[in-house]
């Protein structure tokens, strides 16, 4: 399997590093100028005051923010372990991919003959269990088995169907199939299958869905190659977008 992490997500981290150190930067050069104005000058000195609080302040948040949200973010490695002795060369996984109007929750794209699969990732702690499209948590205790607080097989669809609407406009194939996965990639999560309605893969059963979804030949190489340059130009198209929108004194 061939694996691509686009460099959107690095550069998105150090993008927001940069201007973050920058609006410090400005609040910094802020606090010199008022240094350096006559005692006289109250109206410019509190001007300056206010662009040194100002700058400081904003850019020391955008940088905690920036810096503890790269660590809580996964950065899907577990799953391409996963998944990668499952598939041959002729399937791309496009880890953690920037598709315009699609949730932040697609950790990746499955691209390959049996089609595009659009997957979440679940790093559930315990044991659950899933029957056709409810999912449970088992206690161990006298409650035993309760509806879990959300449903992934529900979340996977939205992303899947905002994957399709992407693929209809940004692909010259209307045919391009997407089918939603929910992938657990840790072995703490316990998933016990009861005729799941939704595709569900784990480490346990993951070569054998890789052999289930590829009896099925939907797409060939051609068709393969467009949806994931697609997918790298989105990626590209974010980084831009968001360069182009950064505050000027930041650049």
């Amino acid at each position: 399997m061939r694996l691509i992490r686009p460099a959107d997500t690095s550069t998105e981290g150090r993008w927001a590093v940069a201007l973050s150190l920058a609006m410090v930067a400005v609040g910094g050069a802020a606090i010199v100028l008022m240094g350096l104005l006559p005692g006289d000058r109250v109206s410019g000195i509190a001007a300056l005051g206010i662009s040194a609080a100002l700058g400081i302040g904003i850019g020391l948040a955008w940088l905690i923010r920036a810096v503890s949200g790269g660590h809580r973010r996964p950065n899907g490695e577990d799953l391409a372990r996963i998944l990668e002795p499952a598939f041959d060369d002729n399937y791309v996984l496009i880890l953690s991919p920037r598709l315009p109007g699609v949730p932040r929750d697609l950790a990746a794209l499955l691209v390959g003959p049996a089609g595009v699969r659009a997957l979440i990732a679940r790093r559930w702690h315990g044991r659950y269990r899933v029957r056709g499209r409810g999912w449970e948590f088992d206690t161990h205790s006298r409650s035993g088995w309760i509806p879990c607080r959300t449903n992934p097989s529900f979340d996977a669809d939205a992303v899947a169907d905002a994957v399709a609407a992407w693929t209809r406009t940004a692909v010259d194939d209307p045919g391009i199939p997407v089918v939603p996965a929910v992938a657990f990639p840790r072995s703490e999560s316990v998933i016990v299958l009861e005729e799941p309605d939704s595709e569900i893969v784990t480490g346990d059963n993951a070569p054998w869905w890789a052999q289930r979804i590829g009896r099925v030949q939907r797409l060939n190489p051609q068709r393969v190659g467009l949806v994931v340059q697609a997918v790298l130009d989105a990626g590209d198209a974010a980084v831009s977008g968001a360069v182009a929108h950064a505050p000027r004194g930041a650049r």
